[in-house]
């Protein structure tokens, strides 16, 4: 009666595409509303932040 749990699905690529199209679509809106520069200003300061991540091995 009581099974141990198989294995679960990997949503890590469809996770990835997402979080791509919800990025992108924020830094259009961004580029909309105030320009280029906040939009190239934002992705520089995601780009240093995400950087100080340490990879895993």
């Amino acid at each position: 009666m009581s099974q141990p749990p198989g294995r679960v699905e990997d949503y890590t690529k469809p996770f990835l595409v997402m979080a791509y199209v919800v990025l992108f679509s924020g830094l259009f809106i961004l580029w909309a509303a105030f320009g280029y520069a906040i939009s190239l200003l934002t992705s520089l300061f995601l780009h240093v932040i995400l950087q100080k991540i340490p990879k895993r091995d």
